[in-house]
């Protein structure tokens, strides 16, 4: 996924040499509440850009709601209010718009960047006796509703999505499973913790100090190969499933975003990118690198989308002839 490089972008960009571009302040608008992937991801990106001294203030907005719809209306509407407006988004929202859950798409944005890839997870609390996820397959096969699942995301999106790629491969109808969906990672991690669900499924790097504090377990992950921050967690290629995916999470500018404006995004995201700050921000929260921007982000989010409508289609989310 790796398109194009940041040390490239750098190499052609320059702070010092880019057009004067408004103030060293950049709002970011976070379609979820606090404490996911997403907000970690906004928050992660602004703290580090401040701390290399790029940006004199980044500040952040949650607007949750519909399915990322409220957030997307609320920019659309009103980017025009903040001096350097950004919107972070992901995954979802592509599946969202393939949904017709709100009347959006990336085509309403300028992609600016994809920056990280989190991977699924699928986890337990410490002192469940489910001790892989053969025991969680061989569960729900027997019965597809003994046990709740949850995620960070409302039927049918992501986390749900993902739970369904990974229940076919063992022959299990996601449609009969219990999923309860939560408005965002944080409230998703609390249902597990106490006990509403289960089985959570849901971004890696959300987990992680979950994971550390040793709360909840991992079964398996959708990463092609093991990460460091969770070693002892086996792939889904590991336990003989082909199955591995990457949600992406990247910025977004308002339709009208000028040349200008973009490059300097870039450039400061670039800077960013090779920073061992980002670097070490990265590993702990168990994510990998992209380099995506521009048009070749575009175009990647046109691929996706292709791919996530043949699944959505084959699992009964979306019809066949719909977007």
């Amino acid at each position: 996924m790796r398109s194009v490089s940041w040390a490239r972008i750098a190499s052609c960009l320059t702070l010092a040499t880019l057009p004067a571009f408004g103030s060293e302040r950049v709002h970011i608008v976070i379609p979820a509440g606090p404490g996911g992937g997403l907000d970690g991801t906004a928050r992660e990106v602004g703290r580090v850009l401040v701390e290399l001294g790029l940006l004199d203030q980044a500040s952040f907005e949650n607007v949750s709601g519909g399915g990322g719809g409220r957030a997307m209306a609320y920019f659309l509407e009103n980017a025009h209010r903040f001096e350097a407006p950004l919107l972070v988004n992901s995954t979802p929202l592509l599946v969202r718009s393939l949904q017709g859950l709100f009347p959006y798409s990336f085509r309403d944005l300028t992609p600016v960047a994809a920056l990280v890839a989190d991977y699924g997870v699928f986890v337990v609390r410490a002192d469940d006796p489910r001790q892989g996820w053969q025991a969680v397959a061989r569960d729900l096969k027997s019965d597809p509703r003994a046990f709740a699942v949850g995620g960070g995301s409302a039927r049918g999106s992501l986390d749900h999505i993902v739970l369904a790629m990974a229940l076919r491969l063992v022959d299990v109808d996601a449609r009969a499973v219990r999923y309860l969906p939560y408005d965002g990672g944080g409230k998703a991690m609390l249902a597990l913790l106490g006990g509403e669900v289960d089985l959570l499924s849901t971004g890696l790097g959300e987990t992680v100090p979950f994971i550390e504090a040793g709360q909840v377990r991992v079964l398996a992950t959708t990463a092609p190969a093991r990460v460091p921050a969770i070693a002892d967690a086996p792939t889904f290629t590991e336990l003989g499933y082909p199955l591995a995916f990457a949600n992406w999470r990247g910025l977004f500018g308002p339709p009208d975003m000028t040349a200008e404006a973009l490059e300097v995004h870039l450039a400061r995201l670039a800077t960013l990118s090779d920073s061992e700050n980002w670097r070490s921000t990265v590993l702990r929260r168990g994510w990998d690198h992209l380099a995506m921007t521009g048009a070749s982000f575009a175009a990647y989010l046109e691929s996706q989308e292709r791919q996530l409508k043949e699944v959505m289609v084959d699992i009964g989310f979306v019809q066949a002839d719909g977007k």
